[in-house]
């Protein structure tokens, strides 16, 4: 695992190099402030403490295409302050960037990376679903993907890759966590037919708790109805084995149906569903339900909607507690309509239920709304404000909250160009 942490290093350093040495790509330089009151700093039960965390920060993005490369590169720095509890004030960086190069006529290279480093208590991944209760203490996470893909007929692919997820903390009540996925997938498109395979393979090392590692493979085959549909069956199975507690070893069966349609550029539907169970070693077969996705989107004139939504089983460690197995249900509506040609207003509400089946029992349903408003006052200075709230009722003692949130922010493009002015460094 070693050498491949060695060949992820020197991968950021040669993109690096590339990003400061091209001779002309679009950038952006941006400064902007922002203030969030809370009624429920710690999202605790009782003893509620209201505060308000204002934050001035400036970021850089820049976006550089060539004829066999793509870059995508976007970093923020922050600092956060608390007006009375100022203990919990702290610095914030958030780096996101995706890359991808022909390294020749059909072999290709591809890296998507995330990085931050927040003391949020909710984080700005939604695919996290723990908060940090009772707790600002910063942490940092990163999440990577890096692959090498082999075009070996026209449409189809082998393709290997490396996926990790870091998570460092600086409470000490909070696991810190490495999560590294090798895989390799095979794919063959036939003219009304495609197939997929994967095979995986997870390490999950933990700061006190033992290992957990899992063995997957899946295989999805589909039929192309038209040029913009088509209908799949998908069927999986993964053997996770708990370092150290052979008895809490199981295996892990899904079985689903999918349908995709591209209506036009401006409306997508997607949604899926399926069936698992879990069958452990010591107890036989413990768990099963319904698994589905849905996402869809419609752009009108001057209006967006979208739902989206999944459920069935997930993995949930690296997250603010390692609950393990967990049986979930998550859906997302958003609306958003331009009120004039400089005001737009945004809307979103979420509901999500989780059944934790390993480490901890019970359930937990969290759900929320928020209202905003956005307005671009010139070109270059845009301002924005929102409301939100969000409630958690949990069968887990002291784990029930509720939260009310109101936001300013104040965004001014300092200076864009399609040219930089000079070369850095070069090769």
């Amino acid at each position: 695992m070693s050498f491949n942490r060695f060949l992820l290093v020197l991968f950021f350093i040669f993109l690096f190099v590339e990003v400061v040495s091209a001779d002309k790509y679009y950038y952006a330089l941006r400064f902007w402030g922002s203030s969030l009151y809370t009624d429920n700093l710690y999202l605790t039960e009782d003893d509620k403490e209201d505060d308000v965390n204002s934050n001035l920060g400036l970021s850089f993005s820049a976006n550089k295409a060539t004829r066999v490369s793509d870059l995508l590169f976007n970093y923020s720095l922050s600092r956060s302050f608390y007006w009375q509890n100022s203990d919990d004030s702290a610095f914030r960086h958030n780096l996101s960037l995706s890359y991808f190069r022909d390294l020749s006529k059909r072999l290709s290279v591809s890296l998507s990376s995330n990085y931050y480093r927040t003391e949020e208590s909710i984080e700005p991944n939604e695919q996290v679903f723990r908060e940090r209760r009772r707790s600002r203490k910063p942490y940092y996470r990163l999440n990577g993907d890096l692959s090498l893909d082999y075009e070996y007929v026209k449409d189809s692919f082998f393709s290997v890759g490396l996926r990790l997820n870091y998570l460092q903390n600086e409470d000490p009540s909070i696991e810190d966590s490495r999560i590294y996925t090798e895989y390799f997938s095979l794919s063959k498109d036939f003219t009304w037919w495609f197939l997929k395979g994967e095979l995986s393979f997870t390490q999950r090392e933990f700061e006190t708790e033992r290992p957990v590692n899992t063995w997957g493979a899946n295989i999805n085959l589909g039929y192309k109805l038209a040029h913009n549909r088509h209908i799949s069956l998908g069927a999986s199975a993964e053997r996770t084995q708990n370092i150290g507690l052979n008895e809490d070893d199981y295996w892990a069966y899904n079985f689903n149906i999918s349908y995709a349609w591209q209506v036009t550029k401006t409306q997508a539907y997607h949604f899926s569903v399926g069936y698992y169970f879990r069958d452990s070693d010591m107890r036989g077969k413990e768990n099963e339900g319904i698994t589905f996705s849905v996402d869809y989107s419609k752009k009108f004139r001057l209006t967006t909607f979208s739902v989206s939504g999944s459920g069935g089983y997930r993995y949930e460690y690296a997250e603010a507690q390692n609950t393990g197995f967990t049986e979930y249900y998550n859906i997302r509506f958003s609306l958003s309509h331009d009120l004039t040609r400089s005001l737009a207003f945004t809307s979103s509400c979420f509901y999500r239920i989780e059944d934790f089946k390993q480490r901890e029992s019970g359930q937990e349903k969290t759900y929320g709304l928020s209202l905003g408003l956005q307005k671009q006052l010139t070109k270059r200075l845009a301002l924005s404000a929102s409301y939100s709230y969000r409630r958690a009722d949990s069968d887990l003692p002291g784990n029930d909250y509720e939260v009310n949130s109101i936001f300013f922010s104040i965004n001014y493009l300092f200076w864009q160009a399609k040219e930089f002015p000079f070369k850095i460094f070069s090769l």
